[in-house]
């Protein structure tokens, strides 16, 4: 397995050009090429011919210009050739092996905040607001994490010997990106793994779903747009600049050619990736005003030291053993030196291990199977998701006011939070075809409200049989019907009891949770608020409403139910006094029902024996549900 990936990194390297992750993807070298051509003649148009005497290139062709033998053929050049074919193998097709990858700190971060702060009853942002969000805080915590390394790399002493590795090309090329030496690469990574997953950790807590940000290419939208707005002209000898004001907010290739200069006036300066903010508040930020002639290297006298490939990977250690050789010299030094080294060895492996055994155990993406690719389930199976829950919900009329698919709505959110509660549980899609009412030869119940869609009891309780039979198939050890409509309960009841007396005895636990609707305590809850019966109703009145204003308000079209003059309503109860903070409670209350529930059949490891679907009602109780046809 090592050495497969060994072979994919390196091989990946050398494709670097087809790869939209890539900076050097040919995408954005077009781009560079373009943005190239008009900097040429921009150049031309801005001065006259006494003043291209000292610009020779400038008299090139435009091709002459961009491919210039003076940069393309110079030994610098080349050394950088030769050195990105055999870092592809050091540094991408081993060494990287041994990062600690973002998405497993990530997942140790949130852990973290999850233990120190508690699990979130709800998300602290919509799923909108976290795309927009994690698309720009994941872009700024890599710029900074490549900031605050750049910087230390040229203020420590041993740092820098590696840096200069890069400093240390006379000519700049695009290939020049890829002459940084295997350390410095290793702990730019790990630093930027470090903030990247602190901001991906933050959003997931807030969020309670791994973090997506808006992309193209399959990049963050962001960096796709950095990447083609010039990138690979950073590193090359093309002059781009940008106005003062958009220098102030992005770094600009002309900057970073400025910080790649032997000119003491440009040492430290401009750190930055992509934003300029870090090099201002760090008081490193050189914007040139005009266009300046630039040299190349670590130092007028002696820009490129190192003589061949071998150099470049051994000279920098030579160099920080020489250093420490000199500290060493110092006992105290020495024991120092000693001690970090071995809490840092012991430090690397025991967070190796626990991302890793977390990463082994971690959370899939998400609880809903339709979310979920199948090499994800499978997974989960492997890692103890031995539960699902089969929720059915339905179309049916809701009154003027709420839309026909409320129980699908509260099912998804109510499903999802059990899951999440009971851990190791996953959730199957919402089963919204579900008898209404017969169809003909006249519609009654739900059938006589336009849009509601039903089926016969039959297919209904086949579609059931044939979902849990799925899921048995596939691994799953605890099968549980849960319906958020009281026309599903009896036939999901029959169901669980006909398949738990068929798979008992595979050790196969199938139960209907009938709790969830008929025993959430709801209607004890409200009353004892002061609410009447006539408020609580049966269908679409307070409760029902309020659940949908709180898990998704737009499903709610009107709190003041207008009927069509000579209609029935399809409501019973009062929605006027619904409201989100209600919902909150009446889904909780559900969901506790639901959790305690299956806890309890999980403990004893028995069919459920529970005919609670059916409701005692009083008669005018009946009445009331009688717009329906079925006790809703």
């Amino acid at each position: 397995m090592f050495l497969e990936q060994v072979e994919l990194n390196t091989v990946g390297q050398y494709l670097s050009v087809f790869l939209p992750a890539s900076r050097v993807y040919w995408l954005y070298l077009v781009s560079a090429v373009v943005l190239a051509f008009i900097a040429y003649h921009q150049f031309n148009h801005d001065h006259h011919d006494d003043e291209l005497d000292n610009e020779p290139e400038q008299k090139k062709s435009f091709l002459g210009y961009l491919f210039d033998k003076d940069v393309y053929l110079h030994r610098s050049t080349w050394q950088d050739c030769k050195f990105f074919v055999v870092n592809a193998l050091v540094y991408t097709g081993v060494v990287s092996q041994f990062l600690i990858g973002m998405h497993g700190l990530a997942l140790i971060f949130n852990l973290g905040l999850t233990n120190l702060f508690g699990p979130l009853d709800e998300p602290a942002i919509t799923n909108e607001f976290s795309l927009i969000a994690y698309t720009l805080l994941s872009v700024i915590a890599i710029d900074l994490g490549v900031y605050l390394t750049h910087r230390a790399q040229h203020h420590i002493p041993a740092l820098w010997e590696f840096h200069k590795v890069h400093h240390s090309a006379e000519k700049l090329t695009p290939i020049t990106l890829f002459r940084m030496h295997p350390v410095d690469l290793f702990i730019t990574s790990l630093v930027v793994s470090i903030l990247g997953g602190l901001a991906f950790a933050g959003i997931f807590y807030l969020t309670n779903e791994e973090p997506q940000a808006m992309t193209l290419f399959g990049l963050n939208i962001i960096t796709f747009l950095f990447y083609i707005g010039g990138y690979n002209l950073r590193h090359s000898h093309i002059w781009l600049n940008y106005p003062v004001w958009l220098s102030k907010i992005l770094i600009s290739p002309a900057q970073h050619q400025i910080h790649h200069s032997v000119d003491p006036k440009h040492f430290d300066q401009n750190f930055g990736l992509i934003f300029s903010l870090w090099d201002q508040i760090g008081g490193s930020h050189y914007i040139p005003r005009t266009r300046e002639k630039l040299s190349f290297g670590i130092s007028r006298k002696n820009p490129n030291p190192f003589n061949s490939v071998s150099d470049i990977y051994l000279m920098p250690f030579a160099n920080v053993g020489r250093m420490i050789g000199k500290s060493f010299q110092n006992p105290q030094h020495r024991v120092i030196a000693g001690l970090s080294a071995v809490i840092l060895v012991i430090g690397y492996f025991n967070v190796s291990g626990a991302i890793n055994r977390q990463v082994i155990l971690s959370k899939p993406q998400s609880v809903h199977l339709a979310k979920l690719t199948w090499t994800e389930v499978d997974k989960a199976l492997k890692n103890g998701y031995d539960t699902v829950l089969i929720p059915t919900g339905g179309i049916e009329q809701n009154g003027p006011h709420v839309v026909l698919g409320k129980h699908n709505i509260v099912m998804t959110r109510t499903s999802h939070d059990i899951a999440r509660t009971l851990g190791k549980t996953l959730v199957a899609p919402v089963i919204d075809y579900v008898p209404e009412g017969a169809i003909e030869p006249v519609p009654d119940g739900h059938m006589r409200f336009a849009g509601t869609i039903s089926v016969p009891e039959s297919v209904f309780e086949d579609v059931l049989k044939a979902t849990a039979q799925s899921m048995k198939a596939h691994g799953f050890e605890n099968i549980f019907f849960i319906g958020d409509s009281g026309g599903n309960q009896k036939s999901q009841e029959k169901v669980a009891r006909l398949l738990q007396s068929q798979w008992e005895d595979q050790g196969i636990l199938v139960g209907h949770i009938g709790d969830y609707y008929s025993a959430n305590g709801q209607f004890k809850h409200l009353l004892e608020r002061g609410y009447t019966e006539a408020d609580v109703g049966y269908h679409s009145g307070m409760r029902d409403t309020s659940e949908v204003l709180f898990i998704n308000p737009e499903g709610v079209h009107s709190l003041v139910v207008q009927n069509p003059e000579g209609s029935p309503s399809g409501v019973s109860g009062n929605p006027d006094k619904a409201s989100a903070k209600i919902g909150r409670e009446m889904v909780a209350l559900k969901v506790n029902a639901a959790v305690k529930q299956i806890r309890s059949l999980m403990d004893s490891k028995k069919p459920a024996s529970d005919d609670k679907w059916k409701i005692d009602l009083t008669p005018d109780e009946e009445d009331a549900l009688a717009i329906s046809g079925r006790a809703e």
